[in-house]
């Protein structure tokens, strides 16, 4: 399974770094993981026409996550999906959900992984052992990350960005029983190497 991370220039209140996605060639369909943001939504829908998406997943309810969502159904047709627990939060904003999106559930070959924390309805996906973190973890490097000392490449994101932080960490302790062999992100740089490592140091880091 072929997966293409595309990266947009963007900023949110003042913190700047390129916003990821990542485009699946899955099973019966291509999927778009990550629904970016209004400001980047000429650009992504550009990328996403030219890869014949079929489907947008946003992996939880965030904007900088369905931000660009109405633009892709509007020139694509792209079907929306997105975890049950943050559905109501693209309704609100006037998105029509096709798929929601529950833990334990496979879609498009895109095995869904429940991480509560930063959400309630945060998940991750995990493509034949490429882990799409969504906002379940940052990269240490990342401007949104948690202000301390991180003793790895990834991180947990700042206490205001992530509605439970003690959930989030918990969630973190979940991805020790998968099969990770490499992490991409939405924000910061991902692991390609020595993922399951990269997890173990930053469960030690959080007590978990």
């Amino acid at each position: 399974m072929n997966v293409e991370t595309l990266a947009f220039e963007w900023s949110y209140d003042g913190l700047v770094e390129p916003l990821s996605v990542h485009v699946v060639e899955g099973d019966g369909a291509t999927v778009l993981v990550g629904g970016g943001d209004e400001p980047i939504a000429e650009n992504l829908t550009a990328a996403a026409r030219k890869r014949d998406v079929d489907v947008v997943v946003a992996e939880h309810g965030h904007i900088d996550h369905y931000g660009a969502i109405p633009t892709l159904v509007e020139e694509l047709a792209v079907s929306v999906a997105v975890p049950a627990g943050d559905a109501h939060v693209l309704q609100a904003a006037g998105i029509a959900v096709d798929h929601e999106l529950r833990g334990g559930e496979s879609h498009w070959g895109l095995d869904v992984i429940s991480t509560s924390g930063h959400t309630p309805g945060n998940a991750a996906f995990l493509a034949d052992g490429v882990l799409l973190a969504g906002d379940t973890v940052a990269g240490s490097d990342s401007p949104f990350a948690a202000q301390r000392e991180w003793s790895g490449p990834l991180a947990l994101f700042r206490e205001r960005f992530t509605e439970d932080q003690a959930a989030a960490a918990a969630s973190v302790g979940k991805l020790r029983e998968c099969a990770i062999e490499s992490i991409r992100l939405s924000h910061g740089t991902g692991v390609d190497a020595d993922a399951g490592a990269a997890i173990e140091t930053l469960c030690r880091d959080l007590g978990v």
